[in-house]
């Protein structure tokens, strides 16, 4: 897989929450939380790369994830906590 150097971070920050790959249940969580920090074009690259989702599905998501509407709270929680074991502070501070 081949990811542009300005995503590497974020792809590391993934890949070390979620080793096993990122699940249905997991995913749009996941974009809500990272949407207010990454650019819009960005989280769709790095979400097509990871997942293999076809970017024009991605971007629909992002946007969904940009309202988050019908998002269950709770699994944004628990992702947020997943992430910020895996260096989410740290990685805020890189991007």
């Amino acid at each position: 897989m081949n990811i542009p150097s300005h995503l590497v971070n974020t792809a590391n920050l993934i890949s070390r929450a979620f080793p096993e790959g990122v699940s249905e249940a997991d995913y749009m969580p996941l974009l809500v939380v990272l949407y207010p920090y990454m650019a819009d074009e960005n989280l769709v690259e790095v979400v097509h790369l990871l997942t293999g989702r076809d970017r024009g599905v991605a971007l629909n998501d992002v946007y969904s994830a940009g309202s988050g509407a019908g998002v269950d709270t709770e699994a944004v929680v628990a992702i947020r906590a997943r992430l910020v074991s895996a260096g989410l502070e740290e990685w805020l501070l890189e991007e």
